[in-house]
């Protein structure tokens, strides 16, 4: 088998792993990233999300250093609506654009080697170190060897493998996955009329109201059965009067992203027939949402279904067990950490699994949690980082840490540690974390 070496080997090239790859690399270390899809970004690109939610807590930017960087390049190309960055909660991005950007960004780094489409088949350890891994392109396998690995896959994949203890909720609980989408030809102006002569029936939020809490550019729509109130269905479409779901505006003309929040409660961790049953529901389901939105909303009679994403946007799956787990008393006491490595910006909270509710915690504008380093070191083992949403934390605060600017910072954080201990020869627990702060600081990064 061939066999390639490297500093640190981040596993998983998405929201957090891309960052985190950039940071590591930018830090010294000669880095892999290890990405399963044919681009890096993960939800922030393939995933089609649009919306970057998570920057500031109404009155600050809470976000910075290599997200802040993305965006900036991303605004420069006319890919980002916002009103206020210093402010704005969200902002609204071109997914299509963003994939070149931190590809781009990718390959001017010297020191960064991606592999792109290649699974990671096993994890090689000796004792509470790992060594490297396994992994496959086409046909080859491969050992690849490093001294820091950084957990990004989302599920915390290489961390199970590892045998790093992990919580996963039974399905009956779990937050349900999305399938995103984009529609085109959509005219957002008789849109937008519409929502304001017909505001919603219901709020799907449990209070305190997320709306209060969130600002947004553009338009955003919650609620696909607020449109069905009254309406006689359809057979096929019948099962949507029970779906929570959003629609938004986005950088182009015509174009909305529909992000079907009610698509699947179940485990994205699933064997092969689950994971076959599951994206093929959620496509004919995003395809029967369009429907629906063509007959009973003016503005998108000429509307048509212009893109799926390539995969299901997973909320929760497995959390790995860190040296520390993030509570809801920290987020409630909007707790601030010796060791932050970023902030929470987002109310906390969760998706309820049947789709339909979304439970809220809100903090004062103006307050936000920070993120402690301990919460992405591997509980058990010395050279194993996560981050990203398979960190450690409880459910309840699931909302304030997973969001993209968060899994960034976490990824920007992670990286350069992993960089850190690789360059003084300690272990992930033994850095030098003021060390660490001082550097995400200098790029600014907001502790």
């Amino acid at each position: 088998m061939n066999q390639k070496t490297f500093d640190v080997i981040v596993a998983g090239g998405g929201t957090a792993g891309a960052i985190a790859g950039l940071a590591a690399a930018r830090n010294g270390a000669r880095t892999l990233i290890v990405e399963k899809n044919r681009c890096l970004g993960g939800q922030f690109t393939a995933g089609m999300m649009g919306a970057w939610v998570g920057f500031s807590d109404k009155l600050h930017r809470c976000v910075g250093g290599i997200a802040w960087e993305l965006r900036n390049v991303l605004n420069e190309l006319g890919a980002v609506v916002d009103e206020d960055p210093e402010t704005d909660v969200c902002y609204l991005y071109d997914t299509e654009v963003a994939k070149v950007v931190l590809a781009d960004l990718a390959a001017r780094e010297p020191n960064l080697t991606t592999y792109l489409n290649t699974q990671i088949v096993d994890v090689l350890q000796v004792g509470d170190t790992l060594s490297g891994l396994v992994i496959l392109s086409e046909m080859e396998l491969m050992e690849v060897r490093a001294e820091m690995i950084v957990d990004c896959t989302g599920d915390a994949a290489v961390a199970a493998k590892a045998g790093v203890p992990c919580e996963i909720r039974p399905k009956k609980e779990i937050q349900p996955m999305s399938l995103v989408g984009k529609m085109s030809g959509v005219d957002l102006a008789r849109v937008k009329a519409y929502y304001k002569e017909h505001p919603p029936v219901k709020d799907h939020m449990v209070a305190p109201s997320w709306r209060e809490f969130k600002t947004f550019p553009g338009f955003m729509h919650y609620g696909f059965m607020d449109m069905l109130e009254g309406v006689e269905l359809p057979p096929h479409l019948e099962y949507l009067r029970s779906w929570f779901g959003t629609f938004m505006s986005s950088p182009n003309e015509g174009e909305i992203t529909i992000n079907c929040s009610g698509a699947i409660a179940s485990h994205s961790i699933e064997g092969f027939e689950e994971k076959t049953r599951q994206e093929n529901f959620s496509q004919k389901c995003l395809y029967d949402v369009a429907e629906a939105l063509k007959r009973y909303v003016p503005g998108f009679e000429n509307a048509y279904l212009s893109a799926i994403s390539g995969f299901l946007g997973v909320r929760e799956s497995r959390r790995v067990l860190g040296d520390y787990k993030v509570t809801m008393d920290d987020f409630m006491a909007a707790r601030d950490f010796e060791d932050s490595i970023g902030r929470g910006a987002m109310p906390a909270g969760y998706h309820t699994a049947d789709g339909v509710t979304m439970i809220v915690y809100n903090l004062e504008p103006g307050k936000s949690m920070t993120i402690p380093y301990r919460c992405m070191v591997a509980k058990g083992k010395e050279n194993l980082l996560v981050a990203g949403r398979c960190a450690s934390y409880e459910i309840e605060v699931a909302n304030c840490i997973r969001c993209m600017p968060q899994c960034m910072a976490m990824g920007e954080a992670a990286g350069t540690a992993a960089a850190l201990a690789v360059k003084h020869s300690v272990t992930a627990r033994r850095i030098d974390v003021g060390e660490l702060q001082k550097i995400l600081k200098d790029n600014g990064g907001i502790l």
